[in-house]
């Protein structure tokens, strides 16, 4: 398999993730949401707490992707965290209990240990992933709500950039950066092909889908070998291509051929005034010696 990145950064990280959320930039292209759904999915096969996410609501144009109605406008689940102050083995049990519409944690200490104080207590939210793929975004503003939202959380997380635009800024603690490929889904599939991450009949035609789309059907100029290497890798699972359009012409019916009959001898093909019609009889004098009279009269 043509390998034109070092997967192993990104196959140490999706190793080591427990939560991934899958982002596209605002105003995404087809390329970004097919390329971002046959990850998510991909991810989700391979048994990973997984999300998408766009700061734009999809529209119908991106209808004809699987599983386009699981990308969210939220940056994944917010966890609610609550820290106190721990001694080890100063806890006796953790429970919970809903009164009155209140769900209510109860932390009980060991017999002759004081109880948390209540000022000792702090909350915060975790962002609920670990792991971030950037797909399509040539700098983290680009995600628009989802990177202003949680600007210090993406400090703390490992993120993937993945994208082809050459004006790109390789923000990602990885970059996965190819100005030369024809398509981000061009690099998810390379992506998946040597990490052996599952694949599909759905994640293909999500895949197969956009890399067609975003090369106008393989005519644009960075259409490679590999583009063609990964349109294969798609077809052997079962990948369903575009389907092409159908111009209806309207049928042209001959026109029925006119016989004629033979003109009678002498008559000029030429149209004259008086044209004689092609069935009608000369007169009984057409062959007999006509005799024209003249005068020498100047």
């Amino acid at each position: 398999m043509n390998q034109q990145f070092d997967f192993a950064p990104a196959q140490q990280a999706l190793t080591s993730a427990q939560t991934i959320l899958v982002t596209i930039p605002e105003k995404p292209k087809f390329d970004h949401v097919g390329a971002a759904l046959a990850l998510f999915l991909s991810l989700k096969k391979a048994g990973k707490t997984v999300a998408v996410a766009s700061p734009d609501e999809m529209t119908v144009e991106f209808s004809s992707l699987v599983g386009v109605d699981k990308i969210s406008q939220q940056p994944g689940g917010k966890n609610l965290v609550i820290s106190f102050d721990y001694i080890e083995d100063s806890i006796e049990k953790v429970s919970y209990n809903i009164d009155n519409h209140k769900f209510n944690l109860l932390i009980q200490p060991k017999a002759g240990l004081p109880p948390i104080s209540p000022e000792k207590v702090s909350y915060n939210y975790s962002g609920g992933s670990d792991l971030v793929f950037v797909i399509g975004a040539k700098r983290l503003e680009d995600l628009g709500s989802l990177y202003n939202q949680e600007k210090e959380a993406y400090q703390q997380k490992t993120v993937i950039n993945l994208d082809i635009d050459p004006q790109n800024t390789q923000f990602g603690k990885i970059n996965l950066f190819n100005p030369t490929a024809s398509s981000c889904s061009e690099v998810v599939a390379n992506l998946m092909a040597n990490l052996k991450l599952p694949i599909d009949q759905d994640i293909a035609t999500n895949l197969l889908l956009a890399i067609e789309k975003a090369t106008q059907g393989f005519s644009s100029p960075n259409t490679s070998a590999l583009t063609f290497e990964m349109v294969a890798f798609c077809l052997r699972v079962g990948g369903r291509r575009a389907k092409a359009s159908v111009v209806k012409t309207k049928a042209i019916k001959p026109k029925k051929e006119v016989s004629l009959s033979p003109m009678p001898s002498g008559v000029s093909a030429k149209k004259t005034p008086q044209e004689a019609k092609p069935d009608q009889k000369p007169s009984s004098d057409w062959l007999e010696p006509k005799i024209f009279k003249g005068s020498t009269r100047v």
